[in-house]
């Protein structure tokens, strides 16, 4: 690994850390600079803002959840157990609080008007979903482009909204009830499909 690829991942695990303690808004820049033992000279090289680098935590972080699928989906639907993979993915997603409030802030930051912040978290969720209807085609066999336009959109918000629902209150969510509930709707679905 490079000096600058090691500094840069030293200022993400750094950032994180202290944005999960002490919160986004009272993490500095200089906070970040100091805990990692360079200059801000240095972190400006590698982030241009505090909303570059959260970004790129959460690129980081969603880039190591598709691996950590990918990996172990095939596992899964080898033994045709789709709501296995689907409480996979969703303990995957909701399970990290600090991600959440990340994503949550980049969305707040969205709504006051960051374009720059807006056009990368629309292009991350609109990645995600491409990838969940990916892996609902080859899950389901679903083959019709509106029903996996429309539950990937549906299975993204209901894994934000969940994520959102464990900060509020958690333990609030049994993923293995909702997975197992999901996972035979969608196969009423993709069996109505194959059947038109």
């Amino acid at each position: 690994m490079s000096h600058d690829n090691n500094n840069r991942e030293k200022i993400l695990a750094a950032a994180r850390s202290l944005m999960a303690e002490k919160g986004i808004m009272k993490t500095s820049l200089a906070d970040i600079a100091r805990e990692v033992g360079i200059s801000k000279g240095t972190l400006f090289y590698h982030f241009a803002s505090k909303d570059d680098l959260v970004n790129d935590i959460l690129a980081d972080h969603f880039t190591n959840l598709v691996n950590i699928t990918q990996q172990y989906l095939p596992h899964h639907l080898e033994d045709d157990k789709p709501s296995q993979v689907l409480e996979m993915v969703f303990n995957l997603f909701i399970s990290d609080h600090d991600i959440t409030r990340l994503d949550l802030y980049l969305l707040q930051e969205g709504f006051q008007g960051n374009e720059n912040i807006n056009n990368k978290f629309m292009e991350r969720k609109r990645n995600w979903r491409r990838y969940i209807a990916e892996e609902l085609e080859r899950s389901f066999q679903i083959k019709d482009a509106l029903h996996l336009s429309a539950l990937s959109t549906m299975l993204l918000a209901m894994i934000d909204g969940l994520a959102i629902q464990l900060l509020v209150e958690p333990g609030s969510v049994n993923s293995n009830e909702i997975a197992l509930t999901l996972a035979e709707m969608i196969k009423l679905l993709a069996s109505a499909e194959s059947h038109e």
